[in-house]
């Protein structure tokens, strides 16, 4: 079982796979050392299905259909990973004929396009969500239900440094968090960081 974060771009643009590593690194290592913590963190982004084990080129786009691993090592060892992907939005993400009928009942001005619009349209300015609709991908990021503090923090803070890059928005659907859907990388940030170290203690994170 696990638990997900998306991130929805308002932009086209793909980072670097070590533009992503870098930031959550960095984001990272800002909050142990904001709780005075000592750790030295660091991430490692890899390719999950090859043997042996293949860290990616630094050279690396993010494109749809790409799954990676990132991995958290702390003052030098191994701990845990999570897991990001960049999905494309395919023909099943968008509202159909059927969904605006009973038990979905989606509005007939919503046929065609991705299902997060029905999520969003409350929550974003008119502009902001248009901008999110016509894209073609979003991330996907995942971890394992009570696995270490590590990777339980660390998936948040690669959202956040996609969202970031790509000016988009943050949520979840399976309850990664409580916080309200359709955040900003700012907003996001503002609690996660200081919500993980509550939940897990800083001798999690030693």
């Amino acid at each position: 079982m696990s638990t997900t974060i998306d991130v929805y771009p308002a932009t086209g643009f793909m980072p670097f796979v070590e533009q992503t590593r870098a930031r959550t690194q960095e984001l990272f290592q800002n909050l142990l050392d904001r709780y005075e913590i000592g750790s030295q963190i660091e991430i490692k982004a890899f390719y999950p299905s090859t043997k042996p084990l293949r860290y990616i080129d630094k050279d690396l786009v993010w494109e749809p259909g790409m799954d990676l691993g990132f991995a958290y090592w702390i003052n030098g060892e191994w701990d845990s990973s999570s897991w990001p992907s960049c999905l494309a939005v395919g023909n099943d993400d968008r509202i159909t004929e059927e969904d605006l009928v009973y038990p979905f009942d989606s509005k007939p001005e919503h046929l065609g396009l991705w299902s997060i619009v029905e999520e969003f349209e409350d929550l974003l300015p008119p502009k902001q969500l248009a901008k999110i609709l016509a894209q073609d991908h979003y991330w996907f990021e995942y971890r394992n239900v009570g696995g270490p503090a590590l990777a339980s923090t660390g998936y948040g803070l690669v959202a956040a440094a996609i969202a970031e890059a790509t000016q988009g928005i943050i949520a979840t659907f399976d309850c990664a968090f409580e916080e309200r859907n359709g955040q900003s990388a700012d907003e996001f940030l503002s609690w996660w960081g200081d919500s993980q170290l509550r939940l897990y203690g800083a001798k999690s994170f030693a």
